[in-house]
């Protein structure tokens, strides 16, 4: 099969192209255009395709020469063959110095197909060598490019000089380029304190041994500030000597961030509150050990999951829908979740959940930052609980406090009244009614001082364990058969500091509502042992004190709490039993008494579960007294002299007239501004004082200071229905004064006048002090 071969022809002679395209036919597939003035051969030329240009060396109108120059202006890499009739030795070396391949002679046309054949092996050969250094110079000039515009600097090192660095290296030790090349070291940039390292592990053994190293070090720019550097070096040769080519990256920045990065890191790593990242779809992607150590969760059970894992159910749905509506829009949600750990504890978070976003302001994942407040919102529910109490104890205490003195009176004269009347008839039947209603408010009132903390106390050692079996048999009476009584009493249990009386409404009083909650029977465990409370304990129950304590425990198997009533449970006349069961005081007292005496109560309770009472009351270090010998009954001497001060006019008639009826002299006083007129005028003659504590202007307290500082044996009697400086009465009384709470019956005023004037006296002036005024 014969080769295509497009021939453009310039002779003006038809005949002679004829001719040509004659002795090629018998080789190749010719096809071919004739032209004869440069504007024919530009057409020609254009439309391309040509394999060889066949040119006469003479013609009319043009020249081989004139073609070949155009040919060349053109840029075009054809072969060119000139054919002449007469061609000269001359003529043919002219043509060849102007760029053609080869000439002939129109008569001698056999050399034609082998110079023809020739010439288009050499145009393959030259447009390959020709394409081979086009791509050989744009692979030069790419490469040049990319050195030169590197954002990495780039140097080559020759006998330790630098033999090229690139505009980047320069700039980075704020150099021009020109001013490194054949003048400086890469010493000479490096940092003192480096330059040892820099020499003895980087460059010694790329000279010596290693093909490439990996390396940092510290650099110093022009200015003498100093940057982190990273240096690639790889050994190689440049005009057969040795050299080092090798690439500089800054990396001050870079370490920066770095460090930065580790510090946030480290610090969300160590955070005191939970982290939590999530994707876009609410599926975990991180999470801090915090977060491990509150939820229970393994971090593997976390990732991937979503954070709904942790509801509780207690939390309503509409925070949810809020939370992911204000989240995804963009902004910051603040609230609590109650949620639920690993092993079921419920938990209250604090967080804080907000979008983040790129650096074209979309949103790619979510954060929260989240706190466990559970202790936080227990501490402040049981301090709102105890500055509750507190509010309705002042309360409490000042209702209690005017109803003893209108009671003071009531049962005073209810029981003169009774006295007077004849037995069986119905006015005296009547008059025990009017009695026994007032002692019953007696005992409320009491009740009431004993939650409000302001009753009288005095308080001894006493033997937790031997006030426990002194009421166990009527305990046993009290909650009947149906309801089994187990006492677990510590053989060490420590003494305890308090009224006994207050003892024993204590076991009474939490006895009585663990029988009222165990409807259906069951069994009430009543124990003590000595235990320890430390500031763990004390922080999770505010109120509370680390010290030494004894723990009296009554639980029963009774129906429970809720947490609702747990929070009411202490409050005076609160209550869930049916009417008629109960005044809603009783534990109201055992919380008063046990405040007062500075221990702590826990409640545990579940509905359903049953309710333990856990008393904390401090452990005293001297020992617990011999049972005192039962008083004897003696008789009264009424020939002494005494002075009543009271601002209750109420009461101090009834005094007055009890003491009186009894055969005393008495002085009588409403303020003690009175009485000390009456005490100077009659003090040889007055045996004895007997004053309210608190009156207005100046306390009792200090009224008998004042009376004792003048005569040292005035025997002294303090009635009172509360003191608001408790503590400080207390004190009085532990130093020998006698004490006569409100409400009184006229009986119990007779025989406190006759323990007071048969007791002792106070040694000094000086011994009293405290009251109110």
């Amino acid at each position: 099969m014969k080769h295509a071969l497009r021939i453009l022809i310039v002779d003006d002679s038809p005949e002679d192209a004829a001719l040509i395209v004659r002795q090629l036919q018998g080789e190749f597939s010719v096809s071919y255009e004739r032209v004869e003035t440069p504007d024919e051969m530009e057409a020609a030329l254009d439309k391309g395709g040509w394999h060889i240009v066949i040119s006469d060396y003479v013609m009319p109108k043009f020249s081989g020469l004139a073609a070949l120059k155009l040919l060349h202006d053109r840029g075009m890499d054809l072969p060119f063959i000139m054919v002449s009739g007469q061609m000269g030795e001359v003529a043919a070396v002219e043509a060849m110095r102007a760029g053609a391949h080869d000439y002939l002679l129109k008569d001698r046309l056999s050399r034609l197909i082998p110079a023809i054949k020739r010439e288009l092996n050499d145009a393959v050969v030259r447009r390959k060598k020709r394409m081979a250094e086009e791509a050989l110079s744009a692979t030069e000039a790419r490469f040049h490019s990319l050195v030169e515009q590197s954002l990495v600097g780039i140097f080559m090192l020759q006998d330790d000089i630098f033999i090229y660095v690139n505009p980047k290296f320069g700039e980075i030790f704020a150099y021009e380029p020109q001013q490194l090349i054949e003048s400086r070291s890469l010493l000479e940039l490096v940092a003192p304190e480096d330059q040892i390292r820099v020499m003895t592990r980087f460059l010694r053994p790329l000279m010596e041994e290693s093909d490439s190293l990996h390396f940092f070090f510290r650099g110093k720019r022009r200015d003498g500030s100093l940057i982190d550097l990273e240096v690639n070096g790889t050994r190689t040769r440049v005009n057969g000597s040795a050299a080092i080519i090798g690439t500089l990256l800054d990396i001050t920045e870079r370490k920066r961030a770095e460090a930065e990065l580790s510090k946030l890191w480290r610090a969300v790593e160590q955070s005191p509150v939970s982290v939590v990242i999530t994707d876009l779809f609410g599926r975990i992607e991180y999470v801090n050990p915090k977060f491990i150590e509150v939820t229970g969760y393994a971090e593997e059970e976390l990732i991937g999951k979503n954070p709904s894992i942790l509801k509780s159910g207690m939390t309503d749905a509409k925070v949810y829908e809020e939370l992911w509506s204000t989240v995804t829009s963009g902004r910051e949600w603040h609230g609590e979740l109650h949620n639920k750990k690993k092993n079921g504890e419920l938990f209250w978070e604090n967080g804080h959940i907000s979008a983040i976003k790129n650096s074209e302001g979309q949103i790619t994942h979510f954060v929260g930052v989240k706190e466990d407040v559970t202790e936080r919102k227990l501490a402040i529910d049981q301090l709102r609980q105890v500055q509750k109490m507190e509010a309705i104890g002042q309360l409490a205490g000042g209702i209690a406090h005017d109803f003893n003195n209108l009671l003071t009176v009531i049962n005073g004269y209810s029981t003169l009244l009774v006295r007077s009347l004849e037995k069986g008839s119905s006015t005296h039947k009547e008059a025990e009614q009017i009695l026994r209603a007032g002692e019953r408010a007696a005992d409320l009132t009491r009740q009431l001082l004993s939650f409000s903390r302001k009753q009288i106390m005095e308080p001894r050692v006493l033997d937790i364990n031997r006030q426990v079996r002194a009421v166990q048999k009527m305990l046993e009476r009290l909650i009947g058969e149906h309801i089994g009584l187990v006492t677990t009493l510590s053989e060490d249990a420590g003494f305890i500091r308090m009224d006994p009386g207050q003892m024993e409404q204590i076991v009474m009083n939490l006895i009585v509502n663990a029988r009222d909650a165990s409807k259906t029977g069951g069994v009430i465990t009543m124990a003590t042992e000595n235990v320890d409370l430390d500031q763990n304990f004390s922080h999770l129950h505010p109120g509370s004190v680390p010290g030494s304590y004894v723990r009296l425990s009554v639980a029963d198997q009774g129906q429970g709490m809720t947490e609702e009533v747990k929070q009411r449970l202490f409050e005076p006349f609160f209550t869930t039993k049916e009417m008629g069961r109960g005044t809603g005081l009783g534990l109201a007292t055992v919380y008063g008494i046990v405040k007062q005496n500075g221990g702590y109560i826990e409640v545990v309770s579940e509905p359903g579960q049953g309710a333990c009472f856990n008393i904390y009351l401090p452990r005293a270090t001297e020992p617990a007294p011999a049972p005192p010998a039962p008083p004897v009954d003696e008789e009264i001497d009424s020939s002494h002299v005494i002075l009543v001060v009271e601002d209750e006019p109420g009461v101090l008639n009834l005094v007055v007239h009890t003491l009186r009826m009894r055969g005393f002299t008495v002085y009588e006083a409403t303020d003690p501004d009175q009485g000390i007129t009456l005490f100077e005028k009659h003090a040889n003659e007055i045996d004895m004082l007997l004053t309210d504590v608190v009156m207005p202007f100046m306390s009792g307290p200090a009224l008998a200071e004042l009376l004792l500082a003048k005569k040292p044996e005035l025997k002294v009697l303090f009635t009172s229905g509360h003191t608001d400086d408790r503590a400080g009465f207390e004190k009085i009384l532990e130093k020998g004064m006698q004490f006569l709470p409100k409400p009184f019956a006229s009986d119990a005023l007779i025989r406190k006048v006759r323990d007071t004037l048969n007791g002792g006296t106070a040694k000094t002036a000086g011994a009293i002090s405290g009251g109110s005024d």
